[in-house]
C-alpha cells in the first residue's frame, strides 16, 4: 500500500498553542479524548447525583459515553491496523486482533464471575452490579438464580459464556469483543480501497436493524447495545482512523473548511438543543426553556434514542468528534497543561480503568454515605474514585494481571 501520506500542518491563528506536528506516532489528543469519555462513563455508571453529573448527562449534546466509547475504539483500531499492516503484514494484524479479542472476551468472563462471588462476601451486597433498574423503577436481574442451579446448571453454564449475564455497566466489552472480531472482513475491504462499500453496507445493516431489531448473538449486552445497530459507530470510526492522515488534510484544504464550519454550526444547533432537556434532575438556571418539554421528548424520542442509535444521535456522535478533535488540536498546549496531567494516562489505560470501575460501582453502593441527596457528598465520592483511578495508572497497579 506504500507509505502513509503526510499530514498538512495546522495552520492559523495562535501557532504556539497547537498539538506539535512531532507529536509522536501516538496521537494524545484520542488519548486525551478517551479519558475524558471515561469520566463520563464512570461519573453516569457510578449512580448518584454529582456536581460531575452536569457534565455527564448530554451537555456536550445529545452523546453519552457509551457512543464515544465504541466510536474511539474503532477509530484507534483502524490507526493501528494500518500502521501494521504496512510493518507485519495483513495476516499478522488480524491475528492480533483474534488474540485481543479473546483475551477481552476471558476478561469479561472473569469480571462476570467475579462479581457473583463478591455477591457471597459477607456484609458486601453486589446488587447494583447485579441488577437494573429502569427510570420507571423496574428492576431487571441480571444474573441467575442460584437456587436453580442444581437442576438447570448445563442452561446457565451456557449462558454464561454466551455473556447472558454481568454486570450491565460493563457489558459493552461483550459489543467491543463481537465487533473485534467482524473487523478483519472490514479491514481487508479498506485494504482494496472500497471503502464506499464498506460504508454502504454498515448503512443497509443500520437501516435494516432499525427496523427488525434483530439480536443475531443472544448476549446481555444486545438489549442495550444491539450488535447491527452499534456497528455503524464502530465502522465509522474504524474508517476515520484508517483514513486519519487523508481525513485531517481534507479539513485543512479550501473545501475542508467550508466542510467545517457548516459542521460547527450544526454542532451548535444540537447543543442549543441538547440544552432545552426537560431533565428535572439537571438545576433549572443550568437549562435553556425555548423548547416545551413534550416538544422536545417527542423530538428525542423519534430522533435521539440511544440503544437503538437514532439518526440525530448518530449525526451529533460525528459532530462532537470532530469539534473536540480540532479543539484539541489549536489548543492542545494550554488544554493539556490543564487537564492532560489526568486524562492523558486515563485514555491510554481505557480499558483497564473500564474493568476497575465495575468494582468502584460496588465499593460505593455499599458506602452508606454516598448516594443519597447530598450533591456535595455524592461529588465527593465521584471525585475519590477518579482520584483512586488515576493513582492505580500512575503506579500501574496489577498492570501485568489486568488488561490495558
Amino acid at each position: 500500500m506504500g507509505q502513509l501520506p503526510e499530514m498538512r500542518p495546522m495552520v492559523g491563528l495562535f501557532r504556539s498553542l497547537q498539538y506539535p506536528t512531532d507529536g509522536g506516532k501516538r496521537d494524545l489528543r484520542v488519548d486525551f479524548i478517551r479519558g475524558f469519555v471515561m469520566l463520563i462513563l464512570i461519573a453516569v455508571h457510578i449512580n448518584m447525583t454529582s456536581f460531575y453529573n452536569y457534565i455527564a448527562w448530554e451537555r456536550f449534546g445529545v452523546v453519552t459515553g457509551a457512543e464515544g466509547f465504541v466510536m474511539l475504539s474503532g477509530l484507534i483500531l483502524g490507526l493501528l491496523s494500518k500502521l501494521r499492516m504496512e510493518h507485519d503484514g495483513f495476516g499478522s494484524t488480524i491475528n492480533k486482533q483474534y488474540n485481543r479479542a479473546f483475551l477481552l472476551y476471558r476478561t469479561s468472563l472473569i469480571v462476570i464471575l467475579s462479581v457473583l462471588i463478591i455477591d457471597f462476601i459477607p456484609f458486601i451486597d453486589a446488587h447494583v452490579a447485579m441488577t437494573f433498574t429502569t427510570y420507571a423503577g423496574k428492576v431487571y436481574n441480571l444474573y441467575p438464580d442460584l437456587s436453580l442451579f442444581a437442576k438447570y446448571h448445563d442452561m446457565i453454564v451456557a449462558k454464561f459464556f454466551m455473556l447472558r449475564y454481568g454486570p450491565h455497566q460493563f457489558q459493552i466489552l461483550g459489543l467491543y469483543v463481537i465487533l473485534l472480531m467482524l473487523s478483519p472482513f472490514v479491514l481487508w475491504l479498506l485494504s482494496k480501497n472500497r471503502v464506499g462499500l464498506v460504508l454502504a453496507l454498515s448503512w443497509i445493516i443500520y437501516f435494516g436493524n432499525n427496523g427488525f431489531h434483530v439480536r443475531p448473538t443472544g448476549a446481555q449486552f444486545e438489549y442495550a447495545f444491539p450488535v447491527l445497530t452499534w456497528q455503524v459507530l464502530f465502522v465509522h470510526g474504524l474508517v476515520i482512523g484508517y483514513y486519519r492522515n487523508e481525513v485531517w488534510n481534507f479539513f485543512h484544504s479550501r473545501k475542508g473548511a467550508l466542510a467545517f464550519g457548516a459542521i460547527f454550526i450544526l454542532f451548535l444547533g444540537f447543543l442549543f438543543f441538547t440544552y432545552n432537556n426537560p431533565l428535572e434532575q439537571i438545576p433549572a438556571y443550568l437549562r435553556l426553556h425555548y423548547i416545551d418539554p413534550v416538544t422536545f421528548k417527542e423530538i428525542y424520542h423519534n430522533f435521539f434514542p440511544k440503544n437503538t442509535l437514532g439518526i440525530g444521535r448518530l449525526i451529533n456522535d460525528f459532530l462532537v468528534l470532530v469539534i473536540s478533535y480540532a479543539m484539541l488540536s489549536y489548543l492542545w498546549k494550554p488544554i493539556n497543561k490543564a487537564f492532560g496531567w489526568f486524562f492523558i494516562p486515563i485514555g491510554q489505560a481505557s480499558l483497564y480503568v473500564f474493568i476497575l470501575h465495575v468494582y468502584a460501582c460496588i465499593v460505593i453502593a455499599n458506602i452508606a454515605w454516598f448516594g443519597g441527596d447530598d450533591i456535595l457528598v455524592n461529588t465527593l465520592g465521584h471525585s475519590l474514585v477518579f482520584v483512586f483511578m488515576w493513582l492505580m495508572v500512575k503506579y500501574k497497579v496489577l498492570y501485568n494481571i489486568i488488561p490495558r
